[in-house]
Protein backbone atom coordinates (compact mmCIF):
# COMPACT_ATOMS: atom_id res chain seq x y z
CA UNK A 1 0.00 0.00 0.00
CA UNK A 2 2.85 2.40 0.85
CA UNK A 3 4.56 1.61 -2.46
CA UNK A 4 1.35 2.29 -4.37
CA UNK A 5 0.83 5.58 -2.55
CA UNK A 6 4.40 6.64 -3.38
CA UNK A 7 3.86 5.85 -7.05
CA UNK A 8 0.68 7.93 -7.07
CA UNK A 9 2.45 10.88 -5.43
CA UNK A 10 5.35 10.69 -7.88
CA UNK A 11 2.97 10.35 -10.79
CA UNK A 12 1.12 13.54 -9.85
CA UNK A 13 4.33 15.44 -9.12
CA UNK A 14 6.05 14.38 -12.33
CA UNK A 15 3.08 15.03 -14.56
CA UNK A 16 2.75 18.57 -13.23
CA UNK A 17 6.46 19.26 -13.60
CA UNK A 18 6.75 18.12 -17.21
CA UNK A 19 3.66 19.83 -18.62
CA UNK A 20 4.53 21.33 -22.01
CA UNK A 21 8.26 20.70 -21.66
CA UNK A 22 9.08 19.09 -25.03
CA UNK A 23 11.05 21.19 -27.51
CA UNK A 24 7.96 21.53 -29.73
CA UNK A 25 5.79 22.64 -26.78
CA UNK A 26 3.96 19.34 -26.40
CA UNK A 27 3.78 17.21 -23.26
CA UNK A 28 6.16 14.24 -22.89
CA UNK A 29 4.61 10.80 -22.76
CA UNK A 30 5.25 9.19 -19.37
CA UNK A 31 5.46 5.44 -18.87
CA UNK A 32 6.82 3.08 -16.23
CA UNK A 33 9.97 1.06 -16.90
CA UNK A 34 9.72 -2.62 -17.69
CA UNK A 35 10.69 -3.60 -14.16
CA UNK A 36 8.30 -1.06 -12.62
CA UNK A 37 10.98 0.80 -10.64
CA UNK A 38 11.28 4.17 -12.40
CA UNK A 39 9.55 6.55 -14.79
CA UNK A 40 10.39 6.98 -18.47
CA UNK A 41 9.67 10.23 -20.33
CA UNK A 42 9.64 10.52 -24.13
CA UNK A 43 9.15 13.44 -26.49
CA UNK A 44 7.75 12.30 -29.79
CA UNK A 45 10.30 14.03 -32.00
CA UNK A 46 13.31 14.06 -29.68
CA UNK A 47 15.29 11.34 -31.37
CA UNK A 48 14.13 11.85 -34.96
CA UNK A 49 14.48 15.58 -35.56
CA UNK A 50 17.41 16.31 -37.88
CA UNK A 51 18.00 19.61 -36.08
CA UNK A 52 18.75 17.66 -32.89
CA UNK A 53 20.95 14.93 -34.32
CA UNK A 54 22.99 16.79 -36.94
CA UNK A 55 25.42 18.13 -34.31
CA UNK A 56 25.79 14.83 -32.43
CA UNK A 57 28.01 12.64 -34.59
CA UNK A 58 30.95 11.56 -32.43
CA UNK A 59 31.26 9.14 -29.52
CA UNK A 60 34.15 9.93 -27.20
CA UNK A 61 36.54 7.18 -26.00
CA UNK A 62 36.22 5.61 -22.57
CA UNK A 63 37.11 8.03 -19.78
CA UNK A 64 39.19 7.33 -16.73
CA UNK A 65 37.59 6.92 -13.33
CA UNK A 66 38.44 9.65 -10.89
CA UNK A 67 39.37 13.22 -11.77
CA UNK A 68 42.44 14.18 -13.73
CA UNK A 69 42.61 17.43 -11.84
CA UNK A 70 40.81 19.17 -9.02
CA UNK A 71 40.80 22.95 -9.08
CA UNK A 72 39.25 25.78 -7.15
CA UNK A 73 39.60 29.06 -9.00
CA UNK A 74 37.62 31.09 -6.51
CA UNK A 75 39.24 33.79 -4.41
CA UNK A 76 38.18 35.36 -1.13
CA UNK A 77 37.34 32.11 0.71
CA UNK A 78 38.67 31.04 4.11
CA UNK A 79 40.43 27.96 5.49
CA UNK A 80 37.23 26.67 7.11
CA UNK A 81 35.56 26.28 3.71
CA UNK A 82 37.28 23.02 2.69
CA UNK A 83 39.19 20.18 4.33
CA UNK A 84 40.44 16.72 3.39
CA UNK A 85 39.59 14.38 6.26
CA UNK A 86 41.48 11.12 6.79
CA UNK A 87 39.25 8.67 8.66
CA UNK A 88 38.34 5.28 7.22
CA UNK A 89 35.64 4.79 9.86
CA UNK A 90 33.66 7.77 8.55
CA UNK A 91 34.55 7.89 4.84
CA UNK A 92 32.23 6.28 2.30
CA UNK A 93 35.06 4.06 1.05
CA UNK A 94 38.81 4.15 1.44
CA UNK A 95 40.46 6.53 3.91
CA UNK A 96 39.81 10.12 2.82
CA UNK A 97 36.74 12.22 2.25
CA UNK A 98 36.01 15.93 1.78
CA UNK A 99 34.38 18.45 4.08
CA UNK A 100 32.74 21.70 2.88
CA UNK A 101 31.53 24.45 5.18
CA UNK A 102 29.69 27.60 4.11
CA UNK A 103 29.08 30.46 6.55
CA UNK A 104 27.27 33.74 6.20
CA UNK A 105 29.31 36.07 3.99
CA UNK A 106 31.30 33.32 2.25
CA UNK A 107 31.06 34.61 -1.30
CA UNK A 108 33.98 34.39 -3.69
CA UNK A 109 34.78 35.76 -7.11
CA UNK A 110 35.98 34.38 -10.40
CA UNK A 111 37.68 36.15 -13.30
CA UNK A 112 34.32 37.06 -14.88
CA UNK A 113 31.87 36.52 -11.99
CA UNK A 114 31.40 37.91 -8.49
CA UNK A 115 29.12 35.94 -6.15
CA UNK A 116 28.93 38.79 -3.66
CA UNK A 117 27.61 41.20 -6.28
CA UNK A 118 25.09 38.66 -7.58
CA UNK A 119 23.45 37.67 -4.27
CA UNK A 120 25.22 34.31 -4.03
CA UNK A 121 27.35 32.43 -1.50
CA UNK A 122 29.36 29.31 -2.29
CA UNK A 123 32.34 27.03 -1.90
CA UNK A 124 32.59 24.65 -4.87
CA UNK A 125 35.14 22.67 -6.79
CA UNK A 126 35.06 22.51 -10.57
CA UNK A 127 36.16 19.43 -12.51
CA UNK A 128 37.20 18.91 -16.14
CA UNK A 129 35.33 20.54 -19.02
CA UNK A 130 33.66 17.96 -21.27
CA UNK A 131 32.28 18.27 -24.83
CA UNK A 132 28.51 17.88 -25.25
CA UNK A 133 28.99 14.68 -27.24
CA UNK A 134 28.86 10.99 -26.51
CA UNK A 135 27.93 9.80 -23.04
CA UNK A 136 29.13 11.25 -19.72
CA UNK A 137 28.43 9.47 -16.43
CA UNK A 138 29.20 10.95 -13.01
CA UNK A 139 28.90 9.56 -9.49
CA UNK A 140 29.42 11.01 -6.04
CA UNK A 141 28.63 10.14 -2.44
CA UNK A 142 27.21 12.84 -0.20
CA UNK A 143 26.52 13.10 3.53
CA UNK A 144 24.95 16.01 5.41
CA UNK A 145 26.20 17.10 8.78
CA UNK A 146 23.70 16.51 11.58
CA UNK A 147 23.41 20.30 11.99
CA UNK A 148 22.35 20.88 8.36
CA UNK A 149 19.25 23.07 7.84
CA UNK A 150 17.64 24.39 4.68
CA UNK A 151 17.19 28.09 3.95
CA UNK A 152 13.82 28.49 2.25
CA UNK A 153 13.17 30.65 0.22
CA UNK A 154 16.91 30.70 -0.52
CA UNK A 155 18.01 27.63 -2.47
CA UNK A 156 21.08 25.47 -1.71
CA UNK A 157 22.65 23.49 -4.55
CA UNK A 158 24.67 20.43 -3.55
CA UNK A 159 26.30 19.42 -6.89
CA UNK A 160 25.43 20.59 -10.40
CA UNK A 161 26.27 20.30 -14.09
CA UNK A 162 27.05 23.71 -15.56
CA UNK A 163 27.81 24.72 -19.12
CA UNK A 164 30.35 27.00 -20.77
CA UNK A 165 29.64 28.84 -23.99
CA UNK A 166 25.94 28.09 -23.69
CA UNK A 167 22.79 30.22 -23.74
CA UNK A 168 22.42 33.20 -21.40
CA UNK A 169 19.66 35.40 -20.01
CA UNK A 170 18.44 37.01 -16.79
CA UNK A 171 16.71 35.66 -13.67
CA UNK A 172 15.12 38.10 -11.20
CA UNK A 173 17.16 40.94 -12.67
CA UNK A 174 20.52 39.18 -12.37
CA UNK A 175 22.55 37.95 -15.33
CA UNK A 176 22.22 34.18 -15.67
CA UNK A 177 24.29 31.52 -17.39
CA UNK A 178 22.02 28.57 -16.54
CA UNK A 179 23.28 25.07 -16.05
CA UNK A 180 22.05 21.66 -17.15
CA UNK A 181 20.95 20.06 -13.89
CA UNK A 182 21.27 20.67 -10.16
CA UNK A 183 20.81 18.78 -6.91
CA UNK A 184 19.07 20.99 -4.35
CA UNK A 185 18.43 20.88 -0.62
CA UNK A 186 14.96 22.37 -0.63
CA UNK A 187 12.13 22.39 1.95
CA UNK A 188 13.42 19.31 3.76
CA UNK A 189 14.22 17.24 0.66
CA UNK A 190 17.12 16.50 -1.66
CA UNK A 191 15.81 17.23 -5.16
CA UNK A 192 17.02 16.51 -8.67
CA UNK A 193 16.36 19.52 -10.91
CA UNK A 194 16.56 19.35 -14.68
CA UNK A 195 16.84 22.93 -15.97
CA UNK A 196 14.67 22.94 -19.06
CA UNK A 197 15.93 25.87 -21.17
CA UNK A 198 13.75 27.42 -23.84
CA UNK A 199 13.62 30.62 -25.86
CA UNK A 200 16.38 32.33 -27.83
CA UNK A 201 20.02 31.64 -27.10
CA UNK A 202 20.69 35.19 -25.85
CA UNK A 203 17.43 35.55 -23.89
CA UNK A 204 17.07 32.04 -22.49
CA UNK A 205 14.17 31.13 -20.20
CA UNK A 206 14.58 28.54 -17.45
CA UNK A 207 11.95 26.16 -16.12
CA UNK A 208 13.01 23.99 -13.19
CA UNK A 209 11.61 20.46 -13.44
CA UNK A 210 12.09 19.09 -9.94
CA UNK A 211 11.95 15.56 -8.54
CA UNK A 212 12.25 14.67 -4.87
CA UNK A 213 14.83 11.96 -4.20
CA UNK A 214 15.22 11.70 -0.42
CA UNK A 215 14.34 13.54 2.75
CA UNK A 216 17.28 15.46 4.20
CA UNK A 217 16.85 13.62 7.50
CA UNK A 218 17.77 10.40 5.66
CA UNK A 219 21.03 12.00 4.54
CA UNK A 220 22.28 13.32 7.90
CA UNK A 221 25.26 11.37 9.23
CA UNK A 222 24.62 8.79 6.49
CA UNK A 223 26.17 8.47 3.04
CA UNK A 224 23.95 8.60 -0.05
CA UNK A 225 25.30 7.48 -3.44
CA UNK A 226 24.20 9.47 -6.50
CA UNK A 227 25.04 8.61 -10.10
CA UNK A 228 23.73 9.86 -13.43
CA UNK A 229 24.46 9.69 -17.15
CA UNK A 230 23.97 12.36 -19.81
CA UNK A 231 23.83 10.71 -23.22
CA UNK A 232 24.14 13.31 -25.98
CA UNK A 233 24.25 10.65 -28.71
CA UNK A 234 20.89 9.18 -27.70
CA UNK A 235 19.32 12.31 -26.12
CA UNK A 236 18.83 10.71 -22.73
CA UNK A 237 19.35 11.36 -19.00
CA UNK A 238 19.32 8.62 -16.36
CA UNK A 239 19.69 8.84 -12.59
CA UNK A 240 20.47 6.27 -9.85
CA UNK A 241 20.25 6.62 -6.04
CA UNK A 242 22.16 4.05 -4.00
CA UNK A 243 22.44 1.89 -7.09
CA UNK A 244 18.73 1.94 -7.96
CA UNK A 245 17.53 3.69 -11.09
CA UNK A 246 15.03 6.48 -10.41
CA UNK A 247 14.58 8.33 -13.71
CA UNK A 248 15.14 7.76 -17.40
CA UNK A 249 14.33 10.91 -19.37
CA UNK A 250 14.48 10.70 -23.16
CA UNK A 251 15.19 14.34 -23.96
CA UNK A 252 18.34 16.27 -24.97
CA UNK A 253 20.25 17.08 -21.73
CA UNK A 254 20.94 20.70 -22.72
CA UNK A 255 17.82 21.30 -24.81
CA UNK A 256 18.22 22.59 -28.36
CA UNK A 257 21.07 25.00 -27.57
CA UNK A 258 24.34 23.08 -27.37
CA UNK A 259 27.06 24.72 -25.25
CA UNK A 260 30.77 24.60 -25.97
CA UNK A 261 31.28 22.31 -22.98
CA UNK A 262 29.75 21.07 -19.74
CA UNK A 263 31.41 20.60 -16.36
CA UNK A 264 30.65 19.12 -12.94
CA UNK A 265 30.70 21.23 -9.75
CA UNK A 266 30.21 20.06 -6.19
CA UNK A 267 30.26 21.70 -2.78
CA UNK A 268 27.71 24.17 -1.37
CA UNK A 269 26.12 26.92 -3.48
CA UNK A 270 23.40 29.30 -2.26
CA UNK A 271 21.54 31.66 -4.60
CA UNK A 272 19.48 34.79 -3.79
CA UNK A 273 20.57 34.74 -0.15
CA UNK A 274 18.94 38.11 0.65
CA UNK A 275 15.53 36.42 0.40
CA UNK A 276 16.34 34.43 3.52
CA UNK A 277 17.81 37.42 5.35
CA UNK A 278 14.81 39.63 4.60
CA UNK A 279 12.26 36.97 5.53
CA UNK A 280 13.83 36.01 8.88
CA UNK A 281 15.83 39.18 9.64
CA UNK A 282 18.97 37.20 10.44
CA UNK A 283 22.16 35.93 8.83
CA UNK A 284 22.24 32.70 6.87
CA UNK A 285 23.00 29.55 8.93
CA UNK A 286 26.24 27.61 8.57
CA UNK A 287 25.92 24.54 6.34
CA UNK A 288 28.35 21.58 6.42
CA UNK A 289 28.38 18.82 3.77
CA UNK A 290 30.72 15.88 3.08
CA UNK A 291 31.62 14.30 -0.29
CA UNK A 292 33.45 11.14 -1.31
CA UNK A 293 33.89 8.67 -4.22
CA UNK A 294 33.59 11.21 -7.05
CA UNK A 295 34.04 9.64 -10.49
CA UNK A 296 33.27 10.12 -14.13
CA UNK A 297 33.26 7.73 -17.07
CA UNK A 298 31.36 6.75 -20.21
CA UNK A 299 29.07 4.15 -18.61
CA UNK A 300 27.32 3.65 -15.30
CA UNK A 301 29.51 0.59 -14.66
CA UNK A 302 32.61 2.82 -14.71
CA UNK A 303 31.37 5.14 -11.97
CA UNK A 304 28.84 3.47 -9.64
CA UNK A 305 30.36 0.96 -7.20
CA UNK A 306 26.86 -0.22 -6.21
CA UNK A 307 26.48 -1.52 -9.75
CA UNK A 308 30.12 -2.48 -10.20
CA UNK A 309 31.61 -3.53 -6.81
CA UNK A 310 35.03 -4.05 -8.43
CA UNK A 311 35.67 -0.28 -8.62
CA UNK A 312 38.53 0.72 -6.36
CA UNK A 313 38.04 3.32 -3.65
CA UNK A 314 39.18 6.85 -4.51
CA UNK A 315 41.47 8.69 -2.08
Amino acid sequence: MKKLLLLLILSFFSAQSFAGSCPDGSDPVKSISADGTYFVYNCGNTNTSSSNTSLITEINPVYYSGWKQLSNTMTGLSSHNFQFLNDSTKSRRGNQYQRFELRDGDCGSYTTWDDCANDRQRVEFTADFLPPKGKHCIAFSIMLDDSFVTMHPTSTALAQIQQSGGPSGFIEGFKSNPGVLMFHAHEGYYDFDWLYLHGSRTDIKQTDLRFRLLSLDEMKDKWTDISFCLDFAKNNMSLWVNGKRKFNINQPPTGLHLPESIFFKYGIYQSFVTKYKKKYNRNTPTQIVYYDEIRRGSSIEEVDFNINPNLKAID
